[in-house]
C-alpha cells in the first residue's frame, strides 16, 4: 500500500465521486476538469491497490471496498480540516492558554468586563488568572510564568513591554465619622496628624512610594502606622477608624464603608498598565491587547450622597 502517496485531494475527489456517483459532476462540485479528475480516482486506487468505483456506460458504483473507503475517508478529511482550524485559531491568537496576573484593584477597573468579553468572542481561548501584587506580576513575565500582568509603574523594566491604558486619581479614604468625612475635596495636608495605612512597599514599590513623595509635597512626612498587602484591607481598616490612607479611585467602588474624597493636588494619580515580556511570541498576547483596550478603565467617581449636605 502506497499510502504515503495518497494526497487530501485525492480524498476530496473521491468524496465527490461517493456522493454524486457521476465523474462530470463530481469533477464540477471540484472546480477542476473531468480528465485530471478521472486521472487522480485511478491514482487513489492504485495506491490503495484496491478498486473503490465500477464503471459501465450508463453509471458509476462504489465497490465493498469503496463504501468502506467512504467512511475512513470523510472522517480524515474533517480531521485534517479540524487541523488547519486549530492551526489557524493559535496563530491568529484565537486559541491557546493565556496566564494573566492581576492585583485586587483590577477586579474594580473591568476585568469582569474582560473576561466575559474574552468568553463571547474568544470562546477557544483557556484563561488562566493569578492573583499576585504587582511586584510578583513583574517577576512572573520575566521569567514566563504568566504572560499578561497589571502594573502602575513609571519605571517598567526593560524586558517588558507595555500600555499605559489611564492614569486613575488617587483619592482619601477617610472613616465615615472623620472631621473631612462631608467635603468636596480636600488638601493632603489636612490629614498630617493622621496615622497613615499604606500598602506594604515590597507588594507595590509604585504606590508606596508616590504616595510618600505626595506627602513630602504637600509639606509633611505621613506617620505610617499600617503596612499591609491588599487594597481592600486597606479600605476596611480605614472603615474601622484604625487611620487614613491615599488610594486608588475605583476602590470606591468596593462597597466598603469608608469615605472617599476627592484630592486637591493636580499630580495625585497613578498610571494603569498592561504588561508583558517582550520576547513573548504568542500571538495570543496581542490578540487579546486590543479587548484589554476596550474593557479596562476607571469607574466614574461619585462619592456617597450622603456626604454632603
Amino acid at each position: 500500500m502506497r499510502y504515503d502517496s495518497i494526497e487530501l485531494r485525492h480524498i476530496r475527489y473521491f468524496l465527490a465521486l461517493a456522493e454524486e456517483l457521476n465523474f462530470g459532476r463530481a469533477a464540477a462540485k471540484c472546480h477542476v476538469s473531468q480528465p485530471p479528475f478521472s486521472v487522480a480516482i485511478q491514482q487513489l486506487e492504485s495506491y490503495l491497490e484496491a478498486p473503490l468505483v465500477q464503471r459501465n456506460s450508463r453509471q458509476v458504483d462504489l465497490t465493498p471496498a469503496g463504501r468502506a473507503f467512504r467512511e475512513k475517508a470523510a472522517r480524515l478529511l474533517a480531521q485534517a480540516s479540524d487541523a488547519y482550524d486549530v492551526a489557524q485559531s493559535i496563530a491568529q491568537g484565537r486559541q491557546g492558554v493565556l496566564r494573566i496576573g492581576f492585583h485586587g484593584s483590577m477586579v474594580f477597573r473591568g476585568l469582569d468586563r474582560l473576561m466575559r468579553r474574552l468568553a463571547e468572542q474568544e470562546p477557544m481561548l483557556k484563561i488562566e488568572l493569578r492573583e499576585m501584587s504587582s511586584q510578583n506580576q513583574v517577576d512572573a513575565l520575566i521569567s514566563g510564568q504568566i504572560d499578561l500582568g497589571f502594573g502602575h509603574s513609571a519605571l517598567v523594566p526593560s524586558q517588558l513591554s507595555f500600555l499605559t491604558l489611564f492614569d486613575e486619581p488617587l483619592v482619601a479614604c477617610l472613616p465615615p465619622d472623620h472631621f473631612a468625612a462631608t467635603q468636596r475635596s480636600l488638601s493632603l495636608r489636612q490629614l498630617e496628624r493622621e496615622p497613615f495605612i499604606l500598602f506594604q512597599r515590597v507588594g507595590s514599590p509604585a504606590y508606596f512610594d508616590r504616595i510618600i513623595a505626595l506627602c513630602l509635597d504637600a509639606g509633611f512626612t505621613p506617620n505610617v502606622n499600617y503596612q499591609v498587602s491588599q487594597w481592600l484591607t486597606v479600605v476596611s481598616m480605614v472603615a474601622k477608624r484604625m487611620g487614613v490612607a491615599i488610594v486608588p479611585q475605583c476602590l470606591s467602588t468596593a462597597g466598603i464603608g469608608a469615605r472617599f474624597i476627592a484630592l486637591e493636588s493636580k499630580t495625585a494619580s497613578s498610571p494603569v498598565q498592561c504588561m508583558w515580556l517582550e520576547a513573548n511570541d504568542k500571538p495570543v498576547v496581542q490578540a487579546v491587547l486590543k479587548h484589554v483596550q476596550q474593557c479596562i478603565y476607571p469607574p466614574a467617581f461619585t462619592p456617597d450622597s450622603t456626604s454632603y449636605p
